[in-house]
């Protein structure tokens, strides 16, 4: 299986690639490889590259909007076009949000009511930087998104049992704008488990999306090594990407 599809709403398509895709990232030096692989995911999907787009990811919690016209965006080489972007969305149809990851967490968002499609990236560093509960905020007061009409997806990524972090991490958990104490745990004198998935949920459910239109994916990139990458257990710098686009 190279391409796990999920079901968020029947008005948008949304999958996660695997191993047997192979890396997409264009931080691999294999670029011809990266770019076959790319082309193989375009025709798993019925497209072709000039309708993807591909943010230049760095922890940040910038959103950018993005539109038709912007296909094809570092899908062919890195340029500085949405750099230091973490999140995208569109309100054009056939337009492909990708989110790239390996233990970091992608959150993808349908708001029904304006039509708008979100890709989200948040490793543990967006999470306490709280990219989740900016984006959500801004699609509510400048896009008048209603939160009830929002549909979410939060995918594969490390799970609690495996993300291990220590007090530095826990203290900025500490200064996140909810309590954030049943999110994680102490195993030892220094160290922690965090649970990712729970704290991006539930900015979402603070901002008033309901939890019945949340779907959490049971998977985790260390225990489910053999399908997806993890940048803990590989430690090769491969990605996964998370995908929504609008029908």
């Amino acid at each position: 299986m190279k391409l796990i599809p999920w079901h968020i709403h029947d008005d948008v398509e949304a999958y996660t690639t695997t191993k047997e895709l192979g890396d997409i990232s264009l931080n691999n030096p294999n670029i011809l490889q990266v770019l076959q692989n790319r082309q193989e995911l375009a025709s798993l999907l019925n497209t072709d590259l000039e309708h993807m787009v591909a943010p230049r990811q760095t922890h940040s919690t910038n959103l950018k909007q993005v539109y038709l016209k912007d296909g094809g965006t570092n899908m062919f080489k890195q340029t500085d076009t949405l750099y230091e972007v973490d999140a995208t969305y569109t309100k054009d149809k056939d337009l492909y949000l990708l989110s790239f990851h390996a233990d970091c967490t992608p959150i993808l968002v349908y708001c029904k009511d304006q039509g708008i499609v979100c890709a989200i990236h948040s490793g543990w560093l967006g999470t306490v930087r709280q990219i989740v509960d900016h984006t959500i905020r801004y699609l509510i007061e400048k896009e008048n998104c209603n939160p009830k009409d929002m549909y979410c997806l939060i995918g594969p990524c490390l799970s609690k049992n495996h993300l291990e972090v220590q007090d530095d991490v826990i203290d900025q958990v500490k200064q996140m704008n909810f309590d954030t104490t049943p999110f994680y745990k102490q195993v030892d004198e220094t160290h922690y488990l965090l649970d990712n998935k729970g704290l991006n949920k539930q900015q979402l459910v603070n901002l008033g999306v309901l939890e019945e239109n949340i779907q959490v994916t049971p998977y985790c990139t260390n225990e489910n090594n053999d399908l997806f990458f993890s940048h803990r257990v590989n430690h090769d710098g491969q990605r996964n990407v998370t995908i929504i686009k609008r029908k």
